[in-house]
């Protein structure tokens, strides 16, 4: 029925009787039932302005008598004032008069200066409370009309409850304002009787002031809240307009819509207010509507239903021809039949776009001859043959008894490629299907492509590389006699503290960081060097001809020199370096993997050395790895056993002479092998991670140490630029500073410039943080790196330590004599301390002396000691220190 119904408005535009019949006898129906909700929803709302109009009388009439009843009281008790002996209190006349009513809940007597003298509530005699401030009071104050006020809800000042007071002024025998009589009750009362009234779920009722205030609230929905100021709210402006009015309002505390009737209380100041949610208001309306529409909805379907039946035979024979034209349509394929006197009874919309046919060609079909004319004129396809060869003559010869497809491929000036099917139907007509293939063939070539490519930087693959290198080796065989001829090489290359990036500048940075080098190494390679991408931030290089090893070495330098240049991604300048290890074939390796192998040795040695450079497969390699490898067991053995210690340098204050401190030093003794040097396991920490729980260890040890010893000596410790790219670096110096009682200003933390080289931005704002906790930071190394200048101007740093490299010669060359005054300026301009390190003479002490150096420290004074011998360093360079205090661990 759906699909027949979807003819309906087609029909009618065709003036089919039934059909207009039939959506005619539909409207009229519908209409009926709207016009019976509009007459509903108009007697539901005049219903509910009735009730509320009914309700508002009700209600001012109980507001009035029970003010009345209020004011009886008061007159009453106020009569007993003014009429009282001389000698009579307030009390004894509040006492001596009966006031019996289940409304007031306080009768209270104020005099002329705003103090309660009596009370029929409460201790006797009532204590003295200063009510001066209460509006009930200062209302009579200067009033000299004889006036009943009703004051706002408040909070009693003994009772804690809420209450609304209702006072007149009494006067004095000489006709002077004596004071007030105030009646207090409970604002629940007023609509207490209507909270029993079932007269709606969201009906409320409330008691309002002129001034906008809230005096009494109930009802089923509670009404407006208890003292709430309405001025503002449009219920307030009509009360404005002293007019009672029925009229809708939305209440912005709870956003619903709500219908609102409003009546002046006669004689008084206050309006009474019914209200009712609208939309229970049309709880009626909506019912008999959802009752009217399934009858409607019922209704409706009976006669569609009635429809079907007399359109049915008309529909049934258009629903084949409409369904097969959707098919065609809807087909992904172009289609074409083609009878035998070459007629086009069938073409539908694809087929004309994918051989660009006129619009025309489509609505009204050509001849097929007249088709292939055209297409050939107007170079549609680049070969015509396909369907040429369908012209008479060619159908006359061709075994109508065939039933094969031809298939073939034709490419469209656009680039598209287009498949062409072509099969054969006995009574010697054919179909031609035509379908849009490129995307197929761009897939296929997608796929070849990414087997053999890498997709980020579009260099060959690690498979590529593979069986390059297997067929370059499988050329050359050492022959006897020249087998230390250089013949190829293998060069396997590393980008130098990626992971540095990657975890402080996101992977995405990262990405653009290896297309970037990718594209830098392929500058100095020759035509025929096959650069490949193994994973991760790992390059090769096949050189498949190569005559000498100063041509490799230079190939070598050349690459370095190309990475080594900063980068400039995304607003970040990074800086990164490549290691490279080569082999030389075949004298390294009769075979790829041996060749493979060797050149990863070297780039392993590279790595374990110094980075950044190249190194040449020696055979003596294994033996290194091999040894490098244990080196790393063993120094995670000593990790988690915390068998490593810390010795201690001390530095010396050159204008006092005297220790200012000591830098921490890691030393490991093996149970083997004896002191393990430093350069040689740390760079091991570094590489296997190691060196995020060694140094924490070594911060926690240290302060530790430092804590026992006199207030104005600090601990220098070193920071890898490792422990930087650890997100929790500044909680964890927190909280060791928390658990050790070290004084952050105590704890000196040494950076070197390799710190920057990542992401300087995101290192200047971890040294905020770490320098916003108090502890000092210094720039160890000064010198040595590229741009420490831009990094002294960017950070404020405490202290500048020399390099020993600029220490060790100053007697010798001038140069480094010039370089030293100038650090020693720049630190002082500043506002930084300088300390030399690697003082080893007394030539060295005195040259940096004369230079106006701080702080100096090297085996001049001390070798780094273990702690049991700082107390006789201490006692050599400060004797006479107070007592209570020791270096002593």
């Amino acid at each position: 029925m759906e699909f027949h119904l979807a003819k309906v408005p087609r029909l009618i535009a065709e003036r089919r009787s039934s059909a207009i019949l039939g959506v005619f006898v539909i409207a009229m129906l519908w209409a009926c039932i709207g016009v019976k909700y509009l007459e509903d929803v108009q007697g539901d709302r005049r219903a509910a302005e009735r009730m509320n109009y009914n309700f508002a009388v009700v209600f001012e009439e109980n507001v009035l008598r029970s003010i009345g009843e209020l004011d009886k009281a008061l007159l009453y008790v106020r009569h007993s004032i003014e009429n009282r002996q001389d000698t009579a209190d307030l009390s004894t006349v509040l006492r001596a008069t009966d006031v019996l009513s289940e409304i007031i809940l306080q009768i209270a007597i104020i005099d002329a200066h705003g103090i309660t003298r009596a009370s029929n509530v409460g201790p006797q005699p009532a204590p003295a409370i200063d009510l001066s401030d209460r509006d009930h009071y200062r209302f009579h104050l200067h009033n000299p009309a004889d006036e009943l006020y009703i004051s706002k809800p408040v909070i009693g000042r003994v009772s804690g409850h809420w209450s609304i007071q209702i006072t007149r002024r009494f006067l004095n025998r000489d006709g002077s304002f004596g004071g007030v009589v105030v009646a207090s009750f409970d604002p629940g009362h007023l609509t207490k009787f209507y909270d029993k009234i079932d007269f709606g779920s969201s009906a409320a009722i409330s008691l309002i002031g002129s001034d906008g205030v809230v005096r009494s609230s109930g009802g089923s929905a509670g009404g407006y809240r208890l003292g709430r100021d309405l001025t503002g709210t449009p219920l307030f402006a009509r009360i404005q307009t002293a007019t009672n009015a029925t009229f809708e309002t939305s209440d912005p505390a709870d956003g619903q819509t709500r219908l609102d009737t409003i009546r002046k209380v006669r004689g008084q100041p206050l309006w009474v207010a019914v209200s009712v949610d609208k939309n229970e208001v049309y709880n009626g309306s909506l019912a008999t509507l959802k009752l009217n529409a399934i009858v409607g909805i019922v209704l409706t379907l009976i006669i569609l239903g009635a429809m079907e039946r007399i359109l049915q035979s008309e529909i049934r024979a258009r629903q084949k021809a409409g369904q097969l034209q959707l098919t065609l349509e809807h087909m992904s394929q172009g289609i074409m039949l083609v009878t035998k006197d070459l007629q086009i009874p069938i073409i539908n919309s694809k087929c004309g776009e994918l051989l660009d046919l006129p619009a025309e060609f489509i609505k009204t079909p050509p001849r097929f001859d007249e088709l292939v004319e055209y297409e050939a004129k107007h170079a549609k396809l680049r070969d015509v043959s396909a369907l040429s060869a369908l012209l008479p003559e060619e159908i006359a010869a061709t075994d109508r008894s065939n039933q094969h497809v031809a298939v073939c491929e034709r490419a469209m000036p656009n680039g598209t490629i287009v498949e062409v099917r072509t099969g054969h139907l006995p009574d010697g007509s054919f179909v031609q299907t035509f379908t849009d293939v490129t995307k197929r063939r761009e897939a296929e070539a997608h796929v070849a492509r990414l087997a053999s490519e890498d997709p980020l930087t579009g260099l060959p693959n690690r498979r590529v590389f593979r069986a390059a290198l297997d067929q370059i080796s499988r050329q050359f065989r050492p022959d006897v006699g020249d087998a230390a001829q250089i013949r190829f090489a293998v060069l396997f290359l590393d980008l130098d503290r990626f992971k540095v990036v990657n975890d402080t500048l996101g992977h995405r940075i990262g990405d653009l960081l290896l297309q970037d080098v990718a594209k830098r190494l392929q500058q100095p390679l020759r035509e025929g060097d096959v650069l490949a991408r193994l994973g991760g931030d790992e390059f090769a290089i096949v050189v498949p001809s190569v005559s000498t090893r100063e041509e490799l070495e230079a190939l070598a330098s050349a690459l370095v020199e190309a990475v080594v240049v900063p980068y400039e991604i995304n607003g970040h300048q990074i800086r990164s370096s490549i290691s490279l290890g080569i082999a030389i074939g075949p004298h390294d390796g009769q075979n790829a993997e041996d060749l493979l192998m060797a050149a990863d040795l070297a780039l392993y040695a590279v790595k374990a050395g110094s980075r950044g450079t190249y190194a040449f497969y020696q055979s003596s390699m294994n033996k290194e790895l091999n040894d490098r490898r244990q080196i790393e067991l063993d120094l995670r053995e000593a990790v988690e056993r915390k068998e490593l210690e810390l010795f201690y340098q001390p530095i010396i204050n050159l204008r006092r002479n005297a220790i200012s401190g000591f830098e921490a030093l890691a030393r490991w003794r093996h149970p083997v092998k004896g002191m393990v040097p430093p350069t040689l396991f740390i760079p091991v920490a570094e590489d296997s991670g190691l060196i995020l729980p060694l140094g924490e260890w070594a911060l926690m040890e240290a302060c530790r140490q430092a804590v026992q010893w006199p207030d104005d000596l600090k601990i220098a410790v070193n920071l890898s630029p490792i422990q930087f790219t650890a997100p929790s670096l500044v909680q964890v110096i927190e909280r060791i500073l928390a658990e050790t009682g070290l004084a952050p200003h105590r704890l000196e933390l040494e950076i070197t410039e390799r710190i920057f080289m990542a992401d300087s931005e995101n290192t200047l704002s971890i040294l905020r943080r770490l320098k916003s906790i108090g502890v000092s930071i210094a720039m160890d190394d000064f010198g040595t790196g590229y741009s420490s200048l831009s990094y002294l101007r960017s950070f404020p740093f405490d202290k500048i330590k020399v390099d020993r490299a600029f220490v060790s010669d100053l007697a010798e060359r001038n140069e480094h004599v010039v370089i030293v005054q100038a650090v020693v300026s720049i630190a002082r301009a500043l506002g930084m301390t300088t300390t030399a390190e690697g003082v080893e003479t007394d030539g060295q002490h005195q040259f940096l002396a004369a230079l106006g150096c701080d702080e100096v420290q090297g085996y001049l004074f001390s070798a780094p000691v273990p702690v049991e011998k700082l107390p006789e360093l201490f006692a050599k360079w400060t004797p006479g220190r107070a007592a209570g205090k020791t270096l002593a661990a």
